[in-house]
C-alpha cells in the first residue's frame, strides 16, 4: 500500500468516527469498532490522536445492571473550539457562536441600516475580531474553526456573489477579505441554503429536505443527499421569481407577478397597510389579531403560498418542506390551513411544518457549514442533542 493509499485510508476512518461519535453523543471504544467495522487497534489508535489533539475526551458511564467496570465513553470536547456564522441582511447583521457541538454559545443582531457596502464590510471584520479575542481565551484548543457567511442573493459554486436585489455586494470581497485577516475557512452562500442546512443538522436528519424562507422574499434551499444543490452555476433556488400571475404586479428582477410579490411576509404588510394596519414585522402576539380581523386578505394570501408549494411539490416531490417564516413559524394549526389547500393528487410529499429555528436557521447554518469543514465529513447531525428543545411546535 502507497504512503498516499494509507494517508487517505486514515483520512476516511477519522471521518467515519467523528460522524458516529457527534451522531450517539457518548459511546464506547467497543461499540464504536461494532457501528463502523473499524478493527478495535484501528479505533484505539484514531481515539488516542484526537485525544491529544483535544478534540475528543472521555467521560465514565452511569450505572449499569452489569456487574464489572463501567465502560469508558467517548464524546466531543465541544469546549475545545467555536464557528461562527454571519447573516448578512440588508438591515440587519446576525453572528452566531457555536461550540463544537453545534451548541450556540452567544447570538448577536446588529442594526445595518443606511450602511454602504464597505461599511458594512468594516462592521463584520470589527465584529469577528471582538468575538474571536473573546472566544479564544475559553476555547483555545482549537481555536475558530471556520466562518460561514449568507447572502441574500444569488451566489456562485465558487462563493462569489453574484447579485444582491436589496443591497449590492457583488464587487465585496467578503471571502477573501476575512480569511486574509482571520487566517481560517471562510464560506459563503445564499441564506436560504443555509438556513436549510441548519434545519438538517439540528431538526430534520433527512437527506431530502426543502427549506423556504418567507420574510422579506422568498427563498428555497434544497438539500437532496444532504447536499445543497445549487444547479447550474449556483442559481437554483430562485423560488420567489416563479411567476404565478401573468400580468401582475411588477418585480426588481424584471419580470410581472412574481410569487414573492404574493405570498411573502413582506408582501402581506403592504397588504395590510393599504388595508390600515402598519407592522414593521409581524410578530406571534399578532397572528390572531390579523387572522380575525383581516379574513379575506389572509386567506388570499393562503390560496398564493399554496399556490407555490402546489408547484414546488409537483416539481420535485421533496421528503420534508419546512417553511421559515414569523407568521408560520410555531403555528401547526397554519400549517394545516396550507395543507388542506394542496388537493391536487399529484402532491406527494412527507411532511410539511414549519421552522423552530426562525430567524436564527441562517446564521447557524453558516457556523454548522464551517464546523462540518472542519470535522472534514459528510453528515453533521445534531438532532438527538435537543439544543433547541425549548422551541419545539406547539399544535
Amino acid at each position: 500500500m502507497s504512503t498516499g493509499d494509507s494517508a487517505y485510508i486514515k483520512t476516511l476512518n477519522r471521518r467515519i468516527l467523528i460522524e458516529n461519535i457527534i451522531k450517539y453523543r457518548s459511546i464506547s471504544r467497543s461499540d464504536l469498532a461494532r457501528l463502523t467495522g473499524l478493527n478495535k487497534s484501528t479505533v484505539s489508535a484514531q481515539v488516542l490522536q484526537m485525544m491529544n489533539e483535544q478534540l475528543i475526551i472521555e467521560k465514565q458511564a452511569g450505572a449499569t445492571s452489569n456487574r464489572g467496570r463501567k465502560p469508558i465513553l467517548l464524546e466531543i470536547n465541544g469546549n475545545a473550539g467555536y464557528s461562527i456564522g454571519i447573516d448578512f441582511d440588508e438591515n440587519s447583521i446576525q453572528f452566531q457562536v457555536t461550540n463544537l457541538l453545534g451548541h450556540s454559545i452567544h447570538s448577536l443582531r446588529l442594526n445595518n441600516k443606511n450602511n454602504t457596502p464597505s461599511e458594512a464590510m468594516e462592521l463584520i471584520i470589527k465584529t469577528v475580531r471582538d468575538l474571536i479575542q473573546t472566544f479564544n481565551k475559553q476555547y483555545d484548543a482549537v481555536g475558530l474553526t471556520g466562518i460561514g457567511v449568507g447572502i441574500h442573493g444569488i451566489v456562485a459554486r465558487s462563493h462569489d456573489i453574484i447579485f444582491t436585489p436589496k443591497m449590492d455586494l457583488t464587487d465585496l470581497p467578503i471571502k477573501q477579505k476575512l480569511e486574509d485577516i482571520f487566517e481560517v475557512p471562510v464560506f459563503i452562500d445564499n441564506n436560504a441554503n443555509l438556513c436549510a442546512y441548519a434545519e438538517q443538522v439540528y431538526t430534520s436528519a433527512v437527506s431530502d429536505l426543502f427549506c423556504i424562507t418567507m420574510y422579506s422574499g422568498i427563498g428555497l434551499g434544497i438539500l437532496k443527499d444532504s447536499e445543497i444543490y445549487r444547479g447550474f452555476q449556483g442559481f437554483a433556488g430562485e423560488i420567489g421569481h416563479m411567476i404565478v400571475e401573468k400580468h401582475g404586479r411588477e418585480c426588481p428582477c424584471g419580470n410581472k407577478g412574481c410569487w414573492e410579490l404574493y405570498a411573502s411576509e413582506k408582501a402581506l404588510l403592504h397588504e395590510l397597510e393599504a388595508e390600515g394596519l402598519k407592522l414593521k414585522e409581524i410578530d406571534e402576539k399578532d397572528v390572531d389579531y390579523i387572522i380575525n380581523h383581516y379574513p379575506k386578505l389572509m386567506e388570499s394570501f393562503f390560496d398564493y403560498v399554496a399556490i407555490g408549494l402546489n408547484n414546488i411539490i409537483n416539481i420535485f416531490n421533496p421528503e420534508t418542506i419546512i417553511i421559515n417564516g414569523h407568521l408560520l413559524n410555531n403555528n401547526q394549526n397554519l400549517i394545516d390551513k396550507l395543507t388542506d389547500r394542496l388537493t391536487s393528487r399529484m402532491n406527494n410529499y412527507d411532511t410539511i411544518t414549519s421552522s423552530i429555528l426562525g430567524k436564527d436557521a441562517c446564521s447557524l447554518g453558516g457556523a454548522m457549514i464551517a464546523l462540518k469543514h472542519y470535522y472534514d465529513i459528510q453528515t453533521l447531525d445534531f438532532t438527538a442533542y435537543s439544543h433547541f428543545q425549548d422551541k419545539q411546535l406547539v399544535n
